[in-house]
Formats: structure tokens, sequence, C-alpha cells
């Protein structure tokens, strides 16, 4: 089924929000000082861009490289604002032409928008998020447009609110989710309910009991068993956990811990523990240190529709697209990074480890059983007020046991961009290179280098980009995903 783009432009309007377990993020109860019609509260950009480039090797092949142009215009956001009307957007949509027509044109990007109508005091809300990004249609190849393929996760539903004191809520949430696929057949739906009990603790914490349960079933089961033989049409996702918050001087931290289920149609059921970590902690006037990690059931929409997607797009650990399946899948994930500035002088260090574990032992999907690790360093020097250059390298490793393959990616970059007004002007060069061992039979990892080099124009619609350090790349092509 064709990608909805009625869904993309929801995104670009996310009216909604939803936190861990599609529950709200209660954190502290709201005191009753805080019921007044505060003004909403702005920060971030929402950017236009436009860009032009060039690559020596347009199909990221071995051998026989063909260059072509690129062209490229879209929008970058990274936004949010607090009000009765809340929203929380990052990521980039960008429409993609090959002016050689080594491939046609195509949508491209990474995008997580959520937010919340109504305040925390209301007795109901309402909630409305998008999540979209690209997946491999074929973990080993290239990521050409060939092989990746936009997924979009869209997710709505009320929140109730009931309050007891000043310190206690317990706030009822049901939601309805849909996830399409741009090309493969792998469409599904949710209903899911839970229930969120949240208790303030002296300081900024709090202490929170989460439960949700959750059905999904594919629009067209048939084709998903034609994929993946011994599929099921349809599977339940339960969870509970118990979550702690606290934000202290210099210290913010969220721990998680419970158990999740997974209950396939034809009857088998898989159980885990859940987790989630979360730490940060500014150890000098200079540096901050962050610690992330989790593990959870989830899918190729769950893992888009997440705030975990937000923080995979600042961290950077979304390089390697992932596999494009119908199927639930236990992830496990971990980020742990680094970052000074001081100056005009800034440097962060990024390492991420993932792991994807297919359940449904009679499926072929559990071929694509896999773990990658990664790494980011970047290292920028303010020049001037409006001028900056930034180098950037990254390196990624996935590993499929079961296919006996294994790739590896590395990149490195220098920008340099200049700021006039509301208007930044990037130039950049790159080299992206995958190398890979050959895998079973059928199954064959793409070795490729790709040399690269263009610039971009941003303008900001709203608020300002800021030319100080970040984990994220610069905008366009390549920004998040490392794809074409």
């Amino acid at each position: 089924m064709r990608l909805d783009t009625r869904h993309l432009w929801l995104a670009l309007l996310a009216l909604g929000w939803q936190g861990h377990a599609r529950a709200q993020d209660i954190g502290q109860p709201a005191q009753a000082g805080t019921t007044a019609s505060t003004p909403a509260q702005h920060s971030g950009y929402v950017d236009l861009l436009a860009g032009l480039g060039y690559t020596d090797n347009a199909l990221l092949t071995s051998q026989n490289h063909a260059s072509d142009g690129i062209a490229t215009v879209g929008f970058n956001v990274d936004y949010k604002r607090r009000g009765n009307l809340s929203l929380n957007l990052l990521g980039n949509l960008d429409r993609i032409q090959y002016i050689k027509s080594s491939f046609g044109g195509s949508f491209y990007g990474q995008f997580f928008g959520s937010g919340i109508l109504g305040k925390p005091t209301s007795i109901l809300q309402w909630q409305l998020s998008d999540g979209f990004g690209e997946e491999m249609t074929d973990p080993l190849a290239a990521p050409t447009p060939q092989s990746l393929q936009l997924i979009n996760n869209v997710m709505t539903g009320p929140l109730v609110n009931l309050h007891f004191g000043l310190t206690n809520r317990l706030t009822l949430f049901g939601t309805y989710s849909r996830t399409t696929y741009q090309r493969s057949p792998f469409d599904s739906q949710t209903y899911q309910g839970g229930a969120q009990f949240s208790h303030a603790l002296p300081g900024a914490s709090s202490l929170s009991l989460n439960a949700s349960t959750a059905h999904t079933t594919y629009l067209n089961s048939a084709a998903v068993r034609q994929f993946f033989a011994g599929s099921s049409a349809s599977y339940d996702m339960r969870q509970a956990s118990i979550s702690y918050k606290a934000k202290f001087v210099r210290t913010d931290l969220m721990l998680s811990a419970g158990y999740n289920m997974i209950q396939f149609g034809g009857g088998s059921t898989h159980g885990a523990p859940l987790y989630e970590v979360r730490l940060s902690r500014q150890i000098s006037p200079f540096s901050t240190v962050f610690v992330d990690g989790q593990q959870t059931y989830t899918t190729n929409g769950g893992s888009l529709g997440s705030p975990n997607a937000r923080i995979g797009l600042q961290v950077g650990a979304s390089l390697n697209p992932g596999y494009a399946v119908a199927q639930p899948f236990n992830q496990r994930s971990a980020d742990i990074g680094w970052m000074f500035n001081r100056a005009r002088t800034s440097l962060s260090l990024t390492g991420t480890y993932g792991q994807q574990i297919f359940n449904q032992t009679s499926v072929t999907s559990n071929r694509y059983n896999s773990r990658d690790y990664g790494a980011t360093v970047i290292l920028g020097r303010q020049l001037r007020p409006t001028l900056r250059v930034q180098l950037q390298a990254q390196g990624y490793w996935d590993r499929y046991s079961s296919l006996h393959a294994n790739t590896r990616r590395e990149t490195i970059g220098l920008t340099v961009s200049k700021r006039f007004a509301r208007t930044m002007v990037w130039f950049y060069v790159e080299r992206w290179q995958q190398s890979g061992a050959p895998g079973r039979s059928g199954f064959f990892a793409s070795s490729y280098n790709d040399d690269r080099v263009g610039i971009y124009f941003t303008y900001d619609l709203f608020g300002e980009r800021s030319m100080q350090p970040s984990l994220q790349g610069m905008p366009g092509m390549g920004e998040f995903m490392g794809g074409y």
C-alpha cells in the first residue's frame, strides 16, 4: 500500500502527544497555582531548506560509478511549544530529485511530531502524533531509493485526568494508531488502552505506575504470510512498569522497570523484562555526559511513534536504517556520550548499541536478528559569531548472525556554515563508505564508496536555528539516517 501523504501533513500539523507506553508523560502532577492562563512558551526553530549536491557514485555500487547531481527542497524542524496547545517537533522531510535521473524523484527524511490539546489540569485532553522514517527492504543493500521506503505511524486518542489532591493524578487513555508502508503490504492498525498513576515526591521528582494493553491486526494478513511464512494475522502486547523521574541542579534522571508480553494470534506467547534508563549529568560548566538504555517489545511503527524516536534523532543512533518488517520484535538499545563546549570550541563523543530479536521462531524474519554498534565524533569551531566549521565522523557495524553476514559503514564530513540574518548557508564535503561480508546463498552485503560535495540554504520561518554545537548533523540528505 502506498504511503498516505495526508499522514505527512498531519506530522507538520501535529496536535498530539504520546509518552511511555502511549501514556502521558506526566512527571510531577500540576500544582494548583499552574491552572491560570500561563503564556505559551516557545523554543527551537522551523526551517525551509533547499540544496544542490554532487555525488560521484549515485548508484552506490562497487564498480562502474555513475556521477549525478541531487537537488533537494524540504523543511527541517526542532521546535517545542508549551501551553494549552503543546507541540514537540523534530526531524526533516525532503523532496530528492536526481538531475540525471539515476533514480526517480522521491521523499526522504525522518520526523517525530507530538503534542497535546488541553492542559494537564484539565479533565479531558486530546493527543495526536505522527512519526515517519526510512527502513530498508533489504538490510544488506546500499541505502539507495530502491532499497529504502517510508514508514508512517499516526496515533490519536483521548486522555482523562483524575486529580487526587495536589500530588496524585490518575490518567486513563485510549488510542488508535495506524502504520502504513510505502511499498511493502505490511499495513496494520492498533487499538490501545491503559492507565498511569503518578505521585509527586519532594523536590522536582515523581513516581508513577504504568499499565497498557494493545491489539494489532494486519490489514492484509494474507500478503504478510507470503513474505513471512507462519506469521499470525494479529497479536497482543501488554506492559506494566514503575517509573521514577527526578530533576536536580545538574542531573536529570529517569528509571523505569517492568515486564512486557506479546501473544500472537496462533497462541504463541513470549515475555521479557522491560526497562528504560535516561541519565544526563553536567560534570562541569563546560561538559555533560549522558546515558540512555532500554529494552522493550516494539514494531517498525511503534519505534517511529515513540518518544525514543526523538532520542535516536538527537544522538545519531539511526544512521543505519532498520529492516522493514511486519512482525514485532524485542529491541535493546543503549547510547552513551560526552559533550564539551567552551569558548569557541566544541567536542562530542557518542557510542551506540542496538539489538533486534524476533521471537516468532517459525517466521522468516527471524533470520534478520541483528546487532549493531556505532560511534560518532563531532568537532566544531566558531570562527566568528556568524561563521562556524564542523568536522563529523561516524562508524557503524551491523551483524546478522543467521545470514552469516555483516556490514560496516563509515562517514566523514566537513561543514562550513554562515549566517545572514534569517538565512544560513551550508557548504559541505562528505565521504560515505560501506563494506560487507557475503551472507548465506541469495543474500549479499553490498560494498561501495561515495564522495559528495554540495551547498544548502536554510531559512528560519519560526525561531532561529542555533550555530552552537549539536549532535544533529547538517540539514537535508543524510542528516539523520545516512541515506542517499
